[in-house]
């Protein structure tokens, strides 16, 4: 399968299923870096060990992003989608509320980053990883 239709198939089944460590093993085994998620647009940039960049692109309907940041509101809405209390779709239409442009997944640090649209980074945490 090529692989920018493999990533976008994991990208859709993690959105479904929840899964997040199984996502990241397969970004992994693929050599994915890191990944750029656009709230606003639900596209992503991933890029490649080797430096290549992947784009996919988004069917679902435009979220405004608030110019106000809201690092608590940043955190409490990704506990509680991590732990499963919240969807995919509420845990972007809440981090665009809390000023979310984008978020950034870097698998060699382990660590979502989530950024404002006049690019400041907000709020840092570690992502969960397989053993």
């Amino acid at each position: 399968m090529e692989l920018q239709l493999m990533l976008n198939h994991f990208f859709e089944r993690v959105r479904k299923d929840a899964n997040f460590n199984a996502f990241l093993i397969d970004l992994e085994y693929n050599n994915i870096a890191y990944y750029i998620y656009f709230v606003a647009t639900g596209n992503v940039k991933i890029i490649t060990h080797a430096g290549h960049f992947i784009s996919i692109k988004s069917n679902r309907k435009l979220i405004k992003v608030n110019s106000t940041p809201n690092t608590q509101l940043i955190k409490f809405t990704s506990a509680k989608h991590f732990s499963g209390e919240h969807s995919y779709e509420k845990y972007c239409t809440d981090l665009a509320t809390a000023g979310v442009f984008k978020w950034i997944v870097e698998l060699n640090q382990k660590t979502r980053q989530y950024w404002s649209k006049d690019n400041q980074l907000l709020y840092i945490e570690n992502v969960v990883m397989p053993l």
